[in-house]
């Protein structure tokens, strides 16, 4: 059983009972860039508040780890999580690697924690997919306001919930 539900722009990320047996994954696309032709831009002002916009929607997930990518991008994006989750161990993921070989491997890291990834737009939809081996509809470039969860558990089929955060996309 597949679950997709959309919810308001302030999703609870409150453990409840039957998310305490499993893992939960978060997975955001990096936030709003500097426009130009830069590989790797550095986050807007637009970027950087909605950065503290996730901190703010995720202020109560009980995180384990943050994973970004290697770009500067998702890094910004994840720093103000970070520092409200101290203790949430932080881990570089190749963006570009096959998108299966990161779901097994985060699959088994943490078969009851609740993680973060950020990453590009382009490559969340992958990731999803692969962790919840389900079909996720893909993100547009400049949608940063979606907010993929996947809660995976031993006893029940994967839950798929595709949320915004922090107001619509620019």
């Amino acid at each position: 059983m597949l679950l997709l539900v959309g919810c308001s722009t302030t999703p609870s990320m409150r453990p409840t009972a039957s998310s305490a047996a499993g893992a939960t994954f978060l997975l955001v696309p990096n936030a709003d860039t500097v426009a130009g032709n830069d590989q790797d831009p550095p986050l807007s002002p637009a970027g950087l508040a909605r950065a503290q916009r996730l901190a703010q929607a995720l202020a109560d997930a009980p995180l384990a780890t943050i994973y970004t990518d290697e770009f500067q991008r998702t890094q910004q994006t994840a720093v103000p999580v970070a520092a409200q989750h101290p203790r949430a161990q932080r881990l570089r993921y190749f963006s570009r690697g096959p998108a299966d070989d990161s779901a097994r491997q985060w699959r088994a890291a943490h078969p009851h924690d609740t993680v973060l990834v950020v990453g590009q737009p382009s490559t969340l939809a992958p990731l999803a997919d692969a962790l919840c081996g389900c079909t996720v509809r893909p993100l547009r470039d400049g949608e940063t306001d979606r907010l993929l969860r996947i809660h995976l558990s031993a006893r029940a089929a994967a839950q798929v919930q595709d949320m915004r955060y922090g107001g619509p996309s620019p």
